[in-house]
This record gives structure tokens, C-alpha cells and sequence, in this order.
């Protein structure tokens, strides 16, 4: 993603020897078919390992590709697609590593879709170094303008569960301000606001953190961003998700102290999505977003030069996303 950021690499792979003849084949052919299929593997290896160095250490000065410009397609029709909306470093990145090394486990599997986009060189460098951004064992830089992502996340069966669209910060809480606009109504872009219109049914994330390290004003004007793209963008087929990251920060309270915690920190927001249906006093919920407490995991102290070290967190935290979001997809 930006310069620094700890690589990207290449999507799954899986190789099938499949022969149509029903006679047993000879030692000879084993032998010989086996030694293709490593060469085959090695240099398919070294050319991945080759790209990916290629980008991190070559110093060309690359000229960002105008965002109007950026062409997206989402492909797939009916798979929902789950959005992570969140400021600059407020952990969307990590949150995608951590749930993406829990859904690897338990027998998904992790895809960039290549033809989301085919008009950015940004999206091709990123494609190429998503592998290796999952595997990390380092905390991982922050996104740049152009950084984005469009993934599948497939079942055993091979089925699209859903899509999920790593974007960059900046295009959901811009640093700065626009003329003409105010804060929160300043456009998306362009690539984001084609995946917010599609089709698609969504389940938009909406990240925040206790103790965030803003200004009040700051806080105040995120929540009206997230009331801003709800009431653009969200239909009624919508679910919301409401991120409580990096809660280790005040330690593994209840879900209630966590909301109430929440819902002081960033006044108003609880409000955008009360529960308006005229039974929802005696039926409830009071709130129509599932609230998640969650943790990427623990970093160590960064040295000059040297990212810090990552360790993810239990598994009951992306078990517990990816609970709200399947429930999300069904209901």
C-alpha cells in the first residue's frame, strides 16, 4: 500500500494433476511429472517473489492514477458485500488481517478479485502483495489514496460467501477540508462511491476506538460522516455493524460498558441508527447495528527501521465479527 507497507502477495493457488487414461502410469513418468511440477512451482514462486521485490524496493516515482479515472466492476451480482469504513489508523487494515487468518483456519479461502479493477497499477501492486499482508507477523502502514482492495471469501464448496472492500481511510474521513463542502459531505471517491451504489446487499462496518487521540470537533464530524453515508447510500436490505476496535485499551469490559463507553465518546452516533419500528419498545432491539467488541492483537515497541512486532489476538474476537457479519448476510 503506501511505500513502506510489509507486501502484498500472490492470491491462492492450487495445482490438479488429473490423467484421463486408466492405465497405472510408470515410475519413469512419475518421476518426470513430479520434476515439472516443482520446476513449475519454482519459478512460479520466484517470478511472485521477484514482483513483490521488485515493488518494494524499487525507488521509481510512480504517478498516482487520477482517482476519477479509477474504473471498478464488481462482478458478482448476489454475494453481499461487507464494507469497513473507518478514519485514517483506525485499525481497517489489521481488522482484515486478523479475520482473514480465523476464516483461513476454519476452511475459507481469500481471494483479490482481478477484475474489479483493471485500470490502476495501484490495485495490481496490491493484488500482488495481499498473500504476504495476511501472513504478517508486523504491524502494517497505514493506506494510501489509491490503496484498495476488492475480495471474495469463498467456503469449502468453493461459494462466494461475501465481498469485502479494503479502502483507504482518507476516502472515508478525509484529513482535510474541501472548499465548497463541509467535512462530512465531502464526495467520495470515485471507486468507493460505484461500490456503495451497486446492487449488492451491504453490510457496512462502521470502525471506532475508545480514547481515540482527536479533538472533539473531530469526533462530532465522523459521526456525521457515518450519518452522511448512511442516508446517501444505505437501502433498507442494509445491516450495520457497529466496531468497537481496540478495546484492549480499556480493558475486556462487558458489551454494555463497552457500548455505553462508546456512545459517550461519540455523541450522537447511537442516536443515527435507533430502532424506529413502533415495537421496538416492547420487542426491541433498541439499536439496528449488531455491536462487536474487538482487538486486532498486540504490537510491540517499534525501533527505527524496523516495524513492530504483531501478534494477533484470541480467536473469539474475529470469531465474534464474523458471527455478526453471517448473521448480517442471513437476516
Amino acid at each position: 500500500m503506501s511505500e513502506n507497507f510489509i507486501g502484498f502477495g500472490d492470491t491462492n493457488r492450487t495445482t490438479n494433476n488429473q490423467s484421463g487414461s486408466s492405465a497405472a502410469p510408470t515410475e519413469s513418468s512419475v518421476n518426470t511429472e513430479t520434476k515439472e511440477k516443482q520446476t513449475k512451482e519454482t519459478v512460479e514462486t520466484n517470478k511472485s517473489e521477484e514482483s513483490i521485490s521488485d515493488f518494494d524496493h524499487d525507488t521509481t516515482v510512480r504517478t498516482p492514477t487520477p482517482s476519477h479515472k479509477i474504473k471498478v466492476h464488481v462482478t458478482d451480482k448476489h454475494a453481499p458485500i461487507i464494507m469497513f469504513f473507518g478514519a485514517p489508523s483506525s485499525g481497517k487494515t489489521m481488522t482484515l488481517v486478523r479475520l482473514a487468518k480465523y476464516l483461513r483456519t476454519h476452511g475459507y479461502t481469500l481471494n483479490v478479485d482481478p477484475n474489479f479493477c483493471t485500470n490502476a497499477w495501484e490495485y495490481r501492486v496490491n493484488s500482488q502483495r495481499f498473500n504476504s499482508m495476511l501472513a504478517t507477523d508486523e504491524a502494517l502502514k497505514g493506506t494510501d489514496h489509491n490503496d484498495f482492495l476488492f475480495i471474495q471469501v469463498k467456503n469449502e464448496q468453493g461459494a462466494v460467501v461475501c465481498q469485502i472492500l479494503e479502502g483507504a481511510g482518507e476516502g472515508y474521513f478525509p484529513s482535510s477540508v474541501f472548499a465548497g463542502y463541509q467535512r462530512a459531505q465531502i464526495p467520495f471517491p470515485a471507486y468507493m462511491a460505484s461500490v456503495f451504489g451497486s446492487d449488492n446487499k451491504k453490510v457496512w462496518v462502521f470502525i471506532t476506538e475508545p480514547n481515540w487521540e482527536r479533538p472533539y470537533e473531530d469526533k462530532l464530524e465522523y459521526v456525521e460522516r457515518i450519518k452522511f453515508c448512511k442516508s446517501q447510500y444505505s437501502v433498507r436490505m442494509d445491516k450495520f455493524i457497529l466496531l468497537f476496535n481496540k478495546i484492549d485499551r480499556i480493558g475486556d469490559t462487558t458489551e454494555e460498558n463497552a457500548m455505553q463507553a462508546c456512545s459517550n465518546e461519540y455523541e450522537g452516533l447511537f442516536n443515527a441508527f435507533r430502532n424506529h419500528s413502533p415495537l421496538a419498545s416492547l420487542f426491541g432491539p433498541k439499536y439496528i447495528f449488531k455491536f462487536v467488541r474487538f482487538t486486532t492483537g498486540t504490537y510491540g515497541v517499534p525501533q527505527p527501521g524496523i516495524p513492530a512486532h504483531y501478534t494477533p489476538s484470541r480467536d473469539n474476537y474475529p470469531a465474534a465479527l464474523w458471527n455478526a457479519i453471517l448473521e448480517s448476510i442471513k437476516g
